[in-house]
């Protein structure tokens, strides 16, 4: 199986270039893929039919022009998989439900899996602490022991008050914030998703990710 694999973000394709081999197995032993960044989440278009605007890069603005040609263009043995932080969304089912809805204007529909992180992507670091601590041995236990996995409660935040020196405090009080806190996403995907054991996770989110990527690759 091959899998064609979208993601917001630098941190996110360094997180799934680390880990999609603890997943699904060695790269050609059968299973491909390739990852796509973009510049952010964006929203859905309001008129989905509609051609994106070339100066908007983020993924869900381009998300249903990228279907449509997926549809003409993928193989039977080819997969979009399709990964988004859910952020402060209420519903997941809700937002899984919108996703799914820009399918409807495929012809033909191309295979896709989307999951979404809850709330973020660096649930699935908080889901094995283990590799938190062997990647920043000086990790701040409490603040480790009061996050409630997969719950929407300023995730990254959470991670940056427990590894990073001065917590989120340090970072929100930089000038160039929305860069450092990237660079910073960026360090700690490099750091801790090589220590990740991806079959003692306790991120919900991860575990179906995980588990409908099994499913669909070659064994």
């Amino acid at each position: 199986m091959h899998f064609e694999i979208l993601v917001e973000g630098q941190s996110d394709l360094t997180t799934l270039s680390i880990l999609m081999e603890k997943i699904v197995g060695p790269y050609r032993s059968p299973n491909t893929w390739k990852i796509h960044k973009h510049r952010g989440i964006g929203k859905i278009p309001e008129f989905p039919k509609s051609e994106p605007n070339r100066n908007d890069p983020t993924l869900l603005h381009n998300l249903p022009s990228k279907l449509r040609a997926y549809g003409k263009s993928l193989r039977q043995d080819e997969v979009v998989v399709v990964l988004v932080d859910l952020d402060d969304r209420q519903e997941c089912s809700v937002f899984k439900q919108q996703l799914s809805n820009l399918l409807f204007d495929c012809d033909p529909k191309p295979r896709t899996l989307f999951r979404i992180a809850i709330e973020e992507l660096e649930a699935w670091f908080l889901g094995d602490e283990k590799a938190i601590k062997a990647a920043y041995p000086n990790a701040n236990q409490k603040i480790l022991d009061t996050y409630q996995q997969d719950s929407q409660c300023g995730t990254w935040e959470k991670l940056a008050d427990a590894i990073h020196q001065g917590g989120f405090d340090a970072l929100s009080k930089e000038r160039t914030r929305s860069r450092k806190v990237l660079q910073q996403k960026l360090t700690w995907a490099k750091m801790i998703a090589p220590q990740m054991n991806v079959e003692h996770n306790r991120s919900p989110s991860f575990k179906c990710f995980c588990n409908a990527l099994r499913n669909l690759s070659t064994n």
